[in-house]
């Protein structure tokens, strides 16, 4: 096999750093081939060159590597969120998985009036910060849509009135007795829309803590000379916006609104924040923010 090149912020370097990061496999036109991460890259990057548990898919990879780039991160936490971004933002042939923004859709309660909430079937975006009275996370709004409906005929709730039917008088479901009679004035507004939070009760997303945007502070433990010994991830309504080496750097990212909310990010954050043993802060005071799942 042809020799590899090793750099770390495109510098040369003798082998890839021990510690947690993102590693990037580039083609001889410094296309990025593969992106992966490690809480050690070196170790990582040599079981990727170990011919001994190599695949015809991983060498043709390596075939077609020119150079190894790293980018070493505070911690864990960092490097899964920067090979999330990174997967997404290049696409590279060799990654399988992530490389699509997963947009995540959910059932949302929206007051009508004082006694009706009607559920709307929405996809979060940077602009719409609140998901506390958010239920369920589906992959696309047809699966929504049919949760919706199903979730109608088991607890006989009316078509008509959750919007997923048309028409006026009585719901098809309640001509063959599957709904209390809301649509016929046999049931009030109110009553329907208690019985429809409470089923929906154990649906409901986690809320993210505050309407402005948030940093995850994380702290390498002994940093070697090529790790940061400090880095800020900006996070907004359960999306990832970037890291940065200062609270002050972070705090003068312009924020880009075509950030859409992912459900790879939603998922790899919960389990950071559940775990518990990094700390939020606000953006713009610093003041600490108390995780609500404690």
């Amino acid at each position: 096999m042809h020799s590899l090149h090793y750099t770390l912020a495109d510098e040369s370097i003798e082998a890839p750093p021990a510690c947690p990061g993102v590693y990037r496999f580039l083609d001889q036109n410094d296309q990025v081939l593969y992106v992966g991460k490690s809480i050690n890259i070196r170790n990582r990057v040599r079981s990727h060159l170990a011919e001994s548990s190599q695949t015809n898919r991983q060498r043709r990879l390596l075939h077609a590597t020119r150079r190894i780039d790293s980018e070493p991160t505070a911690g864990e936490a960092g490097a899964l969120l920067l090979e999330n971004a990174a997967i997404k933002q290049q696409m590279p042939t060799y990654n399988r998985r992530q490389r699509a923004v997963r947009r995540m859709w959910s059932i949302v309660l929206e007051p009508d009036d004082a006694v009706f909430l009607r559920p709307v079937l929405s996809c979060f975006t940077l602009d719409n910060p609140d998901i506390r009275c958010a239920y369920g996370h589906y992959a696309s709004r047809f699966a929504a849509r049919k949760a919706l409906d199903t979730l109608a005929r088991s607890e006989a709730l009316c078509p008509i009135v959750l919007g997923l039917e048309s028409g006026k008088g009585p719901c098809f479901q309640r001509q063959i007795g599957r709904c209390r009679g809301v649509c016929e004035g046999k049931e009030s507004l109110a009553g329907h829309s208690a019985r429809l939070q409470q089923a929906l009760a154990s649906r409901q997303l986690s809320a993210w803590p505050s309407t402005e945007p948030l940093v995850l502070r994380e702290r390498a433990a002994e940093p070697l000379s090529s790790q940061p010994a400090e880095q800020w991830h900006l996070l907004h309504n359960w999306m990832y916006l970037g890291t940065y080496p200062s609270l002050e750097a972070a705090r003068c990212e312009r924020q880009d609104n075509t950030f859409m909310f992912d459900r790879d990010t939603h998922r790899i954050l919960r389990g950071i924040l559940r775990q518990g043993n990094l700390r939020l802060y606000r953006l713009d005071s610093a003041d600490a923010v108390t995780w609500p799942e404690g």
